[in-house]
């Protein structure tokens, strides 16, 4: 697994990273909560954030293969993944850091950052 090195002070040119982590069994407040965190830190890192909670948001005519396939297209439109602590605890986030390992696309966590 590549990870990202990043340098205090450093911007990372605005690089597309791709959010991921636990959502399928967490309330949607505090999914949402822990997803806009990351993207406020990437934010402040110098990094464009793509946030699945705000571009594919949870609606009750999907099921969770049709977010899942909705949300790695666009995982393939990023330069990096960033994993949230409790990326573990989900089959989807799962999924998506191995496809991102397949790619060769560099993974961060909030330990990098």
């Amino acid at each position: 697994m590549r990870k990202l090195k990043i340098t205090k002070g450093r911007p990372a040119n605005g690089q597309l990273v791709y959010i991921s982590g636990q959502i399928t069994g967490l309330e949607l407040k505090e999914a949402k909560a822990n997803f806009d965190k990351a993207e406020a830190l990437l934010v402040e890192k110098g990094f464009t954030p793509l946030n699945p909670m705000k571009i594919n948001p949870p609606m009750s005519a999907k099921n969770w293969k049709e977010y899942m396939r909705d949300d790695i297209v666009q995982l393939f439109k990023c330069d990096a993944i960033y994993l949230l602590d409790n990326w573990q605890d989900s089959k989807g986030a799962r999924i998506e850091r191995f496809i991102a390992q397949e790619l060769g696309l560099m993974t961060l966590t909030e330990n990098d950052l």
